[in-house]
């Protein structure tokens, strides 16, 4: 083990409350090493059994059984290649440091918790200390009171009080007696008697103490093995899922510290059902990719050649912008090819095909040329700069009994696409859902492992439960404006999922819009149903800058 990882455990071995000095540094060096599978680890943590340490072994063994803890371990450290130099102060710790420190920590606090705890056999160490400081001529009351306490305690065996007390009554018979006993102990002073006989005792206490000692220390390693096992579990769930720190391991060890209490199954579920969906993957993508492009100017080095503004060219894919009727087939939906398995059903592909009405994504690629002379720069030469940080989703879901079935399960699975990217890109989120009444989660870009935990926890609730209730979609969409006012909502855009059966907007609401749209806001919708259903409301509809329309069928939940 380096010098420096030495370092990370210095609080442990100068000043722990186990073994000694020695003692504790083979403890933490027989943990990291076996961590990181290093040559000759097994024997370490086997040789923990000698002298001092032997109370501990089980224990560590038993926590770092745990195969997934050696895999992240190894992950992270091949992930974090080491200089060569070790002595560099801004080194950061691994991922197997860091599990070594709450092992050890885990140990320290377990024995100095055992030096607090009463033991269960308190009283019977008062009686053995009352008895050690027992005169002769005290001892006929206190050995008849003791007696019937040996031997319900203890076998004849391993305690005979019959024969300490013949034993007493010889060695405090008076000098002049000229009995000659038969028995060795005759005749000896009362003090070897009762040296004999508290040895005995104290031995036999002494190893029901470290019994019981051995058995509490075992309990807390178990549950010490679980809580990092659950970490563990949490940690995975959260790299399967969300992977919000692709290459740093250790970070997202961190973040899964409060995470053992989530339910993942929700997630998995929606994961599941993302995968089988593009179209879902693709709108979530395509969302935020609008404010990402800064400008500069250069100064003037060439003539600039002049390049129209605002070039759309329809022959290549770009941003995701909705689905719409064409006969475009290297864009048709799933649902749409789908026809052609079935020879009943083909005739309907060709018809909508002849009259360019099939289902397909629609795509647009623009190429944008900023103005050759920025107003009050001087003139010359517009270059892209870095891109912009993306901006924040605001996600208003309509939960109303009329999404139940697939918009309820399309809605639910864009809800955990975008905030997959949220996490991935360190981007504000914000979820509304709404129906007759409104509940909000807010998921910060630079949220606390244990509120992000919080947050997660209630919308595994949100993806659990069935929509129901009617629907008003003013009170959403106006707690969205309130969101823009704020600092870290300036730039958010908003997406509403409905089936848009919903009275019409009011005018105020109508007016806030508007006044945001013109501060560069974009209001996205997405309609998940029947287009053509007489009950959507279009004029809602028409307020968004995007739409999309969703008819494509996906599998029910399982």
């Amino acid at each position: 083990m380096q010098q420096n990882t030495f370092y990370q455990f210095h609080k442990f071995i100068h000043f722990g409350a186990v073994a000694d000095q020695k003692g504790r540094a083979r403890m933490a060096a027989a943990i990291y090493g076996y961590l990181l599978d290093q040559p000759g680890s097994e024997q370490r943590l086997a040789g923990l059994v000698a002298g001092d340490t032997g109370t501990f072994a089980p224990i560590i063994r038993t926590i770092v059984s745990n195969q997934g803890m050696r895999e992240l371990c190894i992950q992270d450290a091949l992930s974090t290649p080491l200089p060569a130099s070790q002595t560099g102060a801004a080194l950061k710790p691994l991922l197997a440091e860091d599990l070594t420190k709450a092992i050890l920590d885990f140990i320290n606090t377990a024995q100095r918790s055992i030096q607090k705890t009463e033991s269960p056999f308190a009283v019977e160490q008062s009686l053995l200390a009352d008895f050690e400081s027992l005169e002769p001529g005290d001892f006929q009351d206190a050995w008849e009171g003791l007696v019937p306490f040996i031997q319900e305690t203890y076998e004849p065996q391993e305690l005979d009080t019959a024969f300490y007390t013949q034993e007493f009554q010889k060695s405090l018979l008076p000098p002049q007696s000229k009995r000659k006993p038969k028995n060795p102990w005759a005749g000896s002073h009362f003090a070897g008697v009762k040296e004999h006989f508290t040895e005995r005792w104290a031995a036999l206490l002494s190893q029901k103490q470290r019994a019981w000692e051995q058995e509490w220390f075992e309990a807390q390693g178990k549950r010490c093995r679980e809580t990092l096992s659950q970490r563990i579990e949490a940690y995975k769930n959260m790299e399967e899922l969300f992977n919000p720190f692709p290459g740093e391991p250790r970070r997202l060890w961190d973040l899964s510290a409060a995470g053992q209490k989530v339910n993942f199954t929700a997630f998995h579920t929606y994961a599941k059902l993302l995968e089988r969906d593009p179209l879902v993957q693709d709108l979530a993508n395509s969302l935020g990719r609008h404010k990402t492009e800064a400008w500069a100017v250069e100064p003037l080095i060439e003539a600039p050649t002049p390049e129209p503004e605002g070039l759309v060219e329809q022959a290549s894919k770009g941003d995701l912008i909705g689905v719409h009727e064409s006969d475009d087939l290297s864009s048709i939906l799933p649902s749409e090819a789908a026809l052609l398995t079935d020879e009943t059903a083909q005739w309907m592909f060709y018809q909508q095909f002849a009259a360019k009405k099939l289902l397909t994504y629609a795509y647009r690629q623009e190429f944008f040329s900023p103005p050759k002379t920025l107003p009050g720069m001087p003139q010359g030469r517009t270059r892209k700069g870095p891109e912009a940080p993306k901006g924040p989703f605001i996600l208003c879901i309509d939960t109303s009994g009329s999404m139940r079935g697939i918009p309820e399960t399309v809605a639910k699975t864009l809800c955990f696409a975008l905030l997959k990217i949220a996490l991935q890109d360190t981007r504000d989120w914000y979820l509304i859902s709404f129906s007759t009444g409104m509940k909000a989660l807010h998921i910060a870009k630079t949220v606390q492992p244990k509120d992000l935990w919080q947050a997660l926890d209630r919308l595994s609730e949100f993806l659990s439960i069935s929509f129901y209730g009617g629907t008003n979609a003013g009170p959403a969409l106006r707690q969205a404006l309130d969101l823009r006012e704020t600092q870290e909502f300036q730039k958010a855009d908003v997406l509403m999922v409905s089936d848009f059966i919903m009275p019409p907007l009011d005018e105020p609401t109508l007016a806030r819009i508007k006044a945001a749209k013109e501060g560069h806001t974009q209001f996205h919708s997405l309609l998940i149903g029947d287009r053509g259903n007489k009950a959507v409301n279009q004029a809602v509809v028409a307020v968004f800058d995007r739409q999309w329309v969703y008819e494509a069928d996906i599998p029910e939940l399982p």
